[in-house]
């Protein structure tokens, strides 16, 4: 804090003198009368007139802040025309017992918020410029963005009280700020009489008549498991640049939203649930078989563990109740076939039979539902593609052809017969007939046509009912 001051300070080297002495090589340790003075010299120094200045509301304020594990440091400062920062006041405090156990983020957040509200009389109303060493405050904070859904109670009600005032975050690397680093690790012995406790209850699970885990058993279970003693100790310290372990990656992503409370640690007021209690958990949003939307919206809004929507899935699935009492999916609409542009374009073909001792190959024209119906001796793929050379001599090649997945139609020659040809062929889904709704609809008028004619020669009613049809 000295050297960033320093040229302020007159005859710096002077007063350090019997300081710097101990740093000679080969010199021995002693603190005396000369070192005991120089170091309360300079310490008047930086609160003398050649350092602080008088506040002036016609110059641009800054505040710099920042965090230790035990205090958190203030500055109030102008920036002079030639750019250097000048100190209005200095604010420190010492951390409560509680305070000490918030996670680093939320010690840079409470750092910022302790200089807003000391300095309050200063600041509000008017535009000024606050300075960290900690990055994740610049989204968490910052004056252009919303304030995120999942951060913790604790940060959104910070950000909310920031909110009222005229600010802009920006990041200093900790080396340039050194002058609110020097208040944080030797703060002020002020210590708050208490620290207020956030109004929304933050372990929703402590509240239900019968909880399936307790607040002390997810802290045991943090401590004791491999992946969340990690997490917990880098919400509390930082996190390292990368992180290469697979298990983190769902944990690092949400870094700036976690937080430790009592022990436990928070994913905004979801509590994270260590893997002995998960199937506790997951047995009571499941008491009741809501199904898994339900479930899922319980259960997210008490607790949160990675792949915790897999999981609940897999509870549903593996339950037989649910399965047993679980709606119909619905019915996919029909899509329908698109007009033909000219006729004889789009063929649709079936077999009929057996009926009255034959098997009958029924073709429809989608366009004029021109029907044609030949008796076969089988229905195998030579048989049927000599009765299609005869139609097609007579009518021409369509261009597509459609039929079910029968052995026939998919058969090797079949396939070689419609390539030869040009025939583009579709075959429609397996065990779904109404998607060849037209081939099927003539196979039923086809029989429901023979039935009626009278006469022993099946040949010749064939003849007439398709003349009849025809006409």
């Amino acid at each position: 804090m000295v050297t960033y001051y320093g040229k302020f300070l007159p005859d710096l080297s002077t007063v350090l003198a019997p300081l710097y002495q101990l740093l000679h090589h080969g010199c021995q340790w002693k603190w005396g009368a000369a070192q005991a003075g120089a170091f309360t010299k300079v310490k008047n120094l930086l609160q003398s007139a050649s350092v602080l200045v008088h506040f002036d509301p016609e110059k641009e304020l800054t505040v710099s802040c920042d965090a230790s594990p035990y205090g958190i440091g203030a500055v109030l400062s102008h920036r002079m025309g030639d750019g250097s920062e000048k100190p209005i006041a200095f604010a420190s405090r010492t951390l409560t017992k509680a305070e000490r156990g918030y996670a680093q983020l939320d010690k840079e957040g409470l750092a910022i918020v302790f200089a807003v509200k000391r300095f309050h009389q200063y600041l509000y109303g008017r535009p000024f410029t606050v300075f960290t060493d900690h990055k994740p405050l610049m989204s968490l904070f910052s004056e252009h963005k919303g304030i995120p859904s999942m951060a913790s109670a604790r940060i959104q009600r910070w950000a909310l009280t920031l909110s009222a005032y005229q600010y802009r975050i920006v990041y200093r690397a900790g080396k340039e700020n050194a002058n609110a680093d020097a208040l944080s690790r030797l703060p002020l012995p002020d210590i708050p009489a208490s620290t207020p406790l956030p109004p929304e209850t933050v372990f929703l699970l402590e509240k239900l008549s019968d909880s399936p885990v307790s607040a002390k058993q997810i802290k045991t279970w943090t401590e004791r498991d491999k992946v969340l003693s990690k997490v917990k100790r880098f919400i509390l310290q930082g996190w390292p640049g990368r992180l290469v372990d697979i298990e983190m990656k769902p944990f690092e992503k949400r870094k700036n939203e976690l937080s430790v409370q009592d022990g436990c640690i928070l994913w905004g007021s979801r509590v994270v649930v260590p893997p002995p209690g998960r199937a506790r958990v997951l047995q009571e949003v499941h008491i009741a078989h809501p199904g898994v939307s339900r479930m899922k919206s319980l259960a997210r809004a008490y607790v949160w563990w990675p792949n915790m929507d897999r999981d609940i899935e897999d509870k549903v699935q593996h339950c037989k109740e649910c399965q047993e009492n679980q709606k119909m999916p619905p019915p996919v609409p029909l899509q329908p076939w698109e007009w033909p542009s000219r006729p004889w374009s789009r063929l649709h073909v079936d077999f009929a039979g057996p009926f009255m001792g034959r098997m009958f190959l029924v073709m429809v024209d989608a366009c004029t539902k021109w029907l044609e119906a030949h008796i076969l001796k089988n229905i195998t793929a030579p048989v049927t593609i000599d009765t299609l050379r005869q139609v097609f001599s007579i009518h021409g090649l369509p261009d597509v052809v459609v039929s079910d997945n029968g052995p026939t139609f998919t058969g090797e020659f079949f396939q070689e017969f419609l390539k030869k040809n040009g025939i583009r062929h579709i075959r429609t889904a397996p065990f779904h007939p109404a998607s060849n709704g037209l081939a099927e609809r003539a196979v039923q008028t086809l029989k429901e046509g023979l039935k009626k004619m009278s006469g022993a020669n099946i040949e010749t009613n064939l003849s007439r009912f398709l003349f009849q049809y025809r006409i």
